[in-house]
């Protein structure tokens, strides 16, 4: 495949994509709701880095391969925009407009006064409390115990953010974020469940308590005397409200602050679930991490210069990112004519970017199915190609918060590995995926936990 992006402003004469063939009136319903990545790869193989498919009465144009992430990339805010796809999103918040519902300058205004919130240095300093907090998570966990991965890991990863970026323990309000952001994005942005869950007493039992979290963590540092050494988040938000001319309203103050909340309920809690089972179905590479892990807490609470040192555990979190991609695409609207790779694309035209294609794409990733944590090293740096790896996004809206994502899965699972053992049911399971609607394991995935340092044989010390 050519390394350039092949996109012209100039469509004359040029045709539309080629329709992928599908069922009477359902298109290629059935493909996409049981697998739409594996869907995409088979059409790009088949067709090439640029076609059309129909589900019901929806038509969108897929654009996939390094040259699709390159294309976004670099000119994406030309012709590109998210807008129509996050505005009911964030009106279920109580606002007109949020940092992913924004474009343009007013966009990267928002992008640039949260990115200091959204960093990785919101973590860096504070792995003492990180690791206290998880190890305070599963003090109640016994040996022999059978856990429920995913909302395991969105408890802890939830906490964490809660802790980090607002100050502000979510506690029994975890379950109601979980279900309010899965339903809100099922209905209002992937558009694949029905619109009256909207109108459930759960959802909107759950949406009330989601605003009303916001509202308190927001209370809590209003009434906070101590000053911080190091703005989080939610400092940032409440300095910002105090001025002339405040950035955002006191009904966006209250939306920001359910980002953190929100931020990993999804893609970081999923990411950790996904690496776990990766690691129990390759014991060679469990052991390599396990090594490092346990001589990483040798001397006490890690550094994060000694995290960085971990290439197994981080050629494990970024083979988990690249195998197991979270989100797998993302959704725009044309707002203008373009052409790409010879095809015409018209403004208003649904375009989905199937940005972790290339992941599976063995002249960029050789035997893609197979799991290799030392692609991401020297002299390999497989993912160094260009457009070859998105496990977060793409162009103007990548995901703010990616370095903060990869710390935070290195070190959570660090400190698990550390103190717990984990082991599959059955060494013969395997893992059964669903879109719901970010790529997750799903609820059916539990394993056994057994106590390993800082544990006796029942419970956590």
């Amino acid at each position: 495949m050519p390394d350039r992006v092949v996109w012209s402003h100039e469509v004359t004469n040029i045709p539309l994509p080629p329709l992928v063939k599908g069922l009477p009136i359902l298109g290629s319903s059935f493909e996409l709701a049981a697998d739409s990545p594996k869907f995409f790869l088979n059409q790009y193989h088949e067709v090439g880095s640029i076609f059309r498919v129909r589900a019901l009465d929806r038509q969108f144009t897929v654009i996939a391969g390094t040259e699709a992430n390159q294309f976004v990339n670099q000119v994406g805010t030309e012709f590109l925009s998210g807008k129509d796809f996050w505005q009911d999103f964030v009106k279920e918040l109580g606002v007109d407009e949020l940092l992913v519902s924004l474009d343009g300058d007013r966009h990267q205004q928002q992008r640039r006064f949260l990115k200091s919130g959204y960093s990785r240095n919101a973590i860096i300093h504070a792995f003492p409390e990180t690791i206290q907090l998880i190890q305070s998570l599963t003090a109640d966990l016994r040996s022999g115990q059978r856990l429920q991965v995913l909302p395991f890991f969105q408890k802890i990863i939830c906490e964490q953010l809660g802790m980090l970026l607002a100050d502000c323990s979510p506690g029994e309000y975890c379950a109601d974020l979980v279900s309010f952001l899965q339903t809100a994005l099922n209905v209002l942005v992937v558009r694949q469940s029905p619109s009256f869950l909207l109108w459930m007493p759960s959802y909107k039992h759950a949406k009330r308590r989601v605003l009303e979290l916001a509202r308190i963590a927001i209370a809590k540092r209003r009434s906070s005397d101590v000053k911080r050494e190091r703005p989080n988040l939610i400092d940032d938000l409440i300095a910002d409200s105090k001025t002339l001319h405040p950035m955002f309203s006191e009904a966006e103050l209250i939306a920001a602050a359910v980002g953190p909340y929100l931020a990993g309920i999804d893609t970081v809690a999923n990411t950790c679930s996904f690496m776990l089972y990766a690691l129990l179905k390759s014991p060679e590479v469990m052991a390599k991490v396990m090594q490092e892990v346990d001589l990483l807490f040798r001397d006490g609470i890690p550094s994060a210069e000694q995290l960085r040192g971990m290439s197994a555990l981080h050629g494990t979190a970024m083979e988990t990112l690249r195998m197991y991609p979270v989100a797998a695409a993302i959704q725009r609207y044309a707002i203008a004519d373009f052409a790409f790779q010879g095809y015409r694309v018209e403004a208003g035209t649904h375009v989905i970017i199937a940005t972790t294609l290339p992941h599976f794409l063995p002249q960029f990733f050789p035997n893609p199915n197979s799991f290799d944590i030392d692609r991401f090293h020297p002299p390999r740096s497989e993912h160094k190609q260009n457009g070859a790896f998105a496990p977060f996004g793409a162009g103007a809206h990548l995901c703010l918060g990616n370095g903060l994502a990869e710390v935070q899965i290195m070190l959570t699972m660090a400190t698990l590995l550390h103190q717990l053992e984990f082991s599959l049911e059955s060494p013969n399971y395997t893992i059964q995926p669903t879109n719901n609607p970010t790529f997750s394991p799903g609820n059916k995935f539990y394993l056994c936990v057994q106590g390993r340092n800082s544990y006796d044989k029942n419970r956590v010390e």
